[in-house]
């Protein structure tokens, strides 16, 4: 039998030559299949890398708007600040006038009659009178020790013990400057306009329709604190009047 060496050397070099087209093709093939892989990598990361930064643009947001917030908080708590300041300033300076006797209830002092040997109801009214100046200038002294608390206990309990003394306007005006220290700025309000509605011709109405305005500007009522402010300096003169107009200024 002849052997066809042409023959095999062809069917040789096919099979070779297709051996190497399909490793090419396997290899082409994985070469793409890993290319897909990291096409696919890439887009996960791409994906999110985006969430990232969307989340950082959402959290630097919130950052600005809490750092607004917290700027336009603290400017509001200056302004509250620097009106307390200027009230405990006008507390303490009024304390301090009021030290060694030269306070203003002493002014209020009811004039008593010196009692008469042959007239007992003369010597009754002038001890009655005696202790209400005694009882009033006791509270006081725990408004000037800055025992606030016991001190509106007191002055409530006077207001009942002595309906119809001579002290009604300064007890509620002493108890609206309490409750403003104590930041009860609605119970504030109520003591200073009981001033000047049932005492008007009273020492204390002046200031307490003041203080009714610096009230009402701590509780946000800008308008109706200014009209307050026009009344002070329409009605009076004086203290109040420069103190109404320096309010007034601030406000424009």
């Amino acid at each position: 039998m002849k052997v066809n060496l042409t023959s095999i050397v062809k069917k040789t070099a096919l099979i070779s030559v297709l051996s190497l087209v399909w490793g090419a093709t396997n290899a082409a093939q994985s070469v793409e299949q890993r290319l897909e892989r990291l096409e696919q990598m890439a887009d996960s990361r791409g994906q999110l890398q985006a969430d990232i930064m969307f989340q950082l643009n959402s959290l630097q947001q919130e950052l600005q708007k809490l750092r607004g917030q917290v700027e336009e908080h603290e400017y509001q708590l200056k302004q509250l600040q620097d009106r307390q300041r200027d009230l405990y300033r006008d507390i303490e300076r009024r304390l301090s006038q009021l030290q060694g006797g030269q306070s203003a209830q002493s002014n209020e002092r009811p004039a008593t009659t010196t009692p008469s040997t042959s007239s007992s109801g003369s010597s009754v009214s002038s001890s009655a009178s005696e202790d209400v100046h005694s009882a009033y200038n006791n509270i006081f002294a725990k408004v000037r020790s800055k025992k606030y608390q016991e001190a509106i206990n007191d002055y409530q309990a006077f207001l009942k013990t002595y309906p119809n003394s001579q002290y009604q306007a300064s007890v509620h005006y002493w108890l609206g400057q309490i409750y403003y220290i104590q930041q009860n700025f609605e119970q504030a309000l109520k003591e200073y306009q009981t001033v000047t509605k049932n005492h008007a011709d009273s020492t204390r109405a002046p200031d307490s329709l003041f203080k009714q305005g610096k009230v009402l500007l701590l509780l946000n009522k800008t308008s109706e604190a200014k009209a307050i402010f026009n009344q002070v300096i329409e009605k009076y003169d004086g203290t109040s009047e420069q103190l109404a107009k320096t309010e007034l200024q601030k406000l424009k």
